[in-house]
């Protein structure tokens, strides 16, 4: 009974946070009009306060919290990747442009056979 009382209070808090987030946004842009004679440097400084204070209010929400949650998820995955090491990357480098150099040499052979057989019969 309490988990049915939860998840209906929920959707009501979200909503309303979600509605300020877009008051606040429209706020912001009516400012930005309304003084737009101000130096650029201020407006810039205002619309980053702005942001930070929608953003906090953005993970109260549940979609912020679980935007949260999956990124300290995708981090500790970062945290897992076992990067390679420079004297790696370099031979997987110059061993994929080698690869490329034959690859393109072959499609040039190829092409150019191709080009010599078509001129051939169709003298």
């Amino acid at each position: 009974m309490k988990n049915t009382k939860l998840e209906s209070k929920a959707p009501k808090k979200d909503i309303f946070l979600w509605l300020v987030i877009g008051v606040g946004f429209v706020l912001a842009i009516s400012a930005n009009y309304h003084f737009s004679q101000q130096a650029l440097a201020i407006r810039l400084i205002a619309w980053i306060i702005g942001a930070i204070i929608l953003a906090f209010i953005f993970f109260y929400t549940t979609q912020g919290q679980r935007f949260w949650s999956f990124s300290q998820a995708a981090r500790a995955e970062l945290r897992k990747v076992v990067w390679p090491t420079r004297q790696e990357t370099v031979r997987t480098t110059l061993l994929v442009m080698a690869m490329v150099v034959l690859a393109g040499l072959f499609l040039w052979a190829v092409d150019s056979f191709l080009l010599w057989a078509v001129a051939f019969l169709t003298r």
